[in-house]
């Protein structure tokens, strides 16, 4: 489980995890989706437990669990960028159940979404199959990333913060 207090609370306050769709978001994955020329992209959001997906192209599901997320690379890295050309090669990913099984990912790209100086998500692709991507197409996930940290930010900076839980 991911129990990094201060950055859950981050999440927090935006009040964004297990919200409604929203447009901006689903404009940020479909033109990474095409910009990257990928199946599957997503804004996903790291609770404790799953990556939460604000948005998605290419799969159905709303979640996954923490334990089987390529998200977790970002909590052990400084980047702010990963690009995996072959997950079947890499140590991080090779033994991942959706590397070795449905939808059997072969190639992974992510941009880290921070918001404050913690990690509350990442805007992510992925391919079934190797590849790699030019300059420019990471210069492109870099900047949609930058949009989603900035819509996650202002969303946090209008919201109130959540009553405490009893």
């Amino acid at each position: 489980m991911r129990l990094d207090t201060s950055r859950l609370a981050e999440l927090r306050r935006a009040l964004i995890l297990d919200s409604g769709a929203e447009r901006a978001y689903d404009d940020i994955t479909r033109l990474l989706s095409t910009s990257l020329a990928v199946p599957i992209t997503m804004v996903n959001l790291l609770d404790a437990e799953r990556d939460w997906f604000k948005s998605c192209i290419g799969i159905q599901q709303t979640h996954s669990p923490a334990v089987t997320s390529f998200c977790e690379a970002f909590f052990h890295a400084s980047d702010d960028l990963i690009v995996v050309e072959d997950t079947l090669l890499d140590p991080r990913f090779a033994l991942n159940p959706r590397v070795s099984g449905r939808p059997f990912i072969r190639f992974y790209a992510a941009a880290r979404l921070s918001v404050r100086g913690e990690t509350v998500g990442t805007l992510c692709a992925y391919d079934v199959r190797p590849r790699q991507l030019s300059a420019d197409q990471m210069d492109h996930l870099r900047t949609l990333a930058s949009a989603a940290v900035d819509l996650i930010g202002q969303r946090s900076d209008t919201l109130q913060d959540p009553p405490a839980s009893a």
